[in-house]
């Protein structure tokens, strides 16, 4: 009985320690129990970012800010050509390339404003030591000067002024008729082209048509360094003839039939003749001019247009089909176009006479608002001498008495100054 009651005993031992051994046997296995479950969860949660991942790529990729410099690279068709053309717009035009001279053993040339004046050139004169110099010699009335250089002079231009010659690298050297150097040598910004003097003034035409005037006495600038691709503008352009004034302004003839003279007060090349111009063709003022002397005048504007001033009556014929007004229209322009010319150019006598031309022609077609607008002061000319010349034209007409009585007014006025 006892041993019975001992196995129950034991029995029931056993029971209250079987839960005892399966937490200590649960602790023993953590290896197995906690790594499995978080290892399914953590798996399983991988799994769902892994979807969702993949749901976001079949969707519209989000903005992320490492891509927006790639996006800002796309252009639109529009954009790509207006880049295009704005890159295109900052390449330089191609570079003209006019001629220029060659170096040449010796040469001579005659001053054209002054038959008297002979300018020689004899290039590579061995001096002592073996030295090769360039010898410059001006004869002018018998009398004679020369002076040495040390680079080959390849052009030469002179006026009863003075004497300039263009020399290799770029060089330009003026003297006065004495033989005096003027001022130290230039240095151009090119090879030199054509070389031109009238006065005090020298010009310079390079090879890669820039053109610059100096005024050697007053040693200033007139025109620095102005290009000539706004005139020459064709592919097959060239310059034909090449004129500098009195004044200093310069002159270019071109192979259409167009000059050009560039004006140093607005900086811009100025229209003063084209053959090809109507107006000229169809103008009919002979009935202005006093005689037939008056159409021989001499000047820059004659020179450039390459006729005797004047076109009066070439087309005489084609006009007795025409309107009045019309022909009265056309020959206002082409009188008007004459005289801005001539004053740009500044060329006082010219300026008088195409003035006097343009006063006659209102005069007798009575068109006083002209008229008196063309009374106003101009440069270049003396108010009272041309005044003088205008009031026996303005009182031809008795319509115009007012207006010739207040010349008359303005005209004592000036004497008594």
């Amino acid at each position: 009985m006892a041993w019975v009651l001992q196995r129950l005993k034991e029995q029931s031992l056993v029971k209250e320690l079987r839960p005892r051994d399966v937490l200590e046997s649960s602790s023993d296995s953590d290896e197995k129990v906690p790594v499995t479950k978080p290892s399914s969860l953590s798996k399983r949660k991988l799994e769902l970012e892994v979807e969702t991942v993949e749901k976001k790529k079949k969707g519209r990729p989000r903005k992320d800010s490492r891509l927006m410099p790639m996006s800002l690279s796309v252009q639109s068709p529009a954009a790509l050509t207006a880049e295009k053309d704005a890159v295109c717009l900052s390449v330089p035009a191609a570079a003209l390339k006019l001629p220029m001279p060659g170096p040449q053993r010796a040469f001579t040339l005659q001053v054209s404003s002054d038959p008297s004046m002979y300018i020689e050139v004899e290039n590579e004169v061995t001096a002592v030591g073996g030295i090769k110099l360039s010898r410059l010699k001006c004869s002018r009335e018998g009398k004679e000067w020369e002076t040495v250089l040390t680079s080959r002079i390849l052009t030469a231009a002179g006026s009863c002024d003075v004497v300039c010659v263009a020399c290799e690298k770029r060089m330009l050297s003026v003297f006065s008729t004495c033989g005096r150097r003027l001022l130290p040598p230039i240095l151009l910004p090119s090879p030199i082209s054509t070389l031109h003097c009238t006065g005090s003034y020298v010009m310079a035409l390079t090879a890669t048509a820039t053109l610059s005037v100096w005024d050697v006495h007053r040693q200033i600038v007139v025109v620095k360094e102005e290009s000539l691709h706004s005139i020459l503008a064709g592919s097959d352009m060239t310059v034909s003839q090449i004129l500098l004034t009195q004044h200093g302004i310069p002159v270019m003839n071109l192979s259409d039939g167009k000059a050009y003279c560039f004006n140093p007060s607005l900086s811009a090349w100025n229209l003063v003749s084209d053959k090809q111009d109507s107006l000229a063709q169809c103008a009919d003022f002979r009935s202005s001019l006093p005689s037939q002397d008056a159409m021989l005048c001499s000047g820059p504007l004659a020179i450039v247009q390459g006729r005797a001033s004047t076109s009066s009556g070439r087309q005489a014929a084609r006009l007795f089909s025409v309107p009045h007004m019309v022909q009265q229209e056309t020959t206002l322009a082409y009188l008007e176009s004459q005289v801005a010319a001539a004053l740009t150019l500044r060329s006082s006598h010219e300026y008088r006479h195409w003035l006097l031309l343009y006063v006659r022609y209102l005069v007798n077609e009575v068109i006083e608002e002209a008229l008196t607008d063309g009374q106003r002061s101009k440069e270049g000319l003396r108010k009272r001498d041309l005044l003088k010349e205008l009031l026996p034209v303005i009182g031809q007409n008795l319509r115009f008495q007012r207006l010739f009585t207040e010349c008359q007014e303005q005209l004592d006025i000036l004497r008594d100054k």
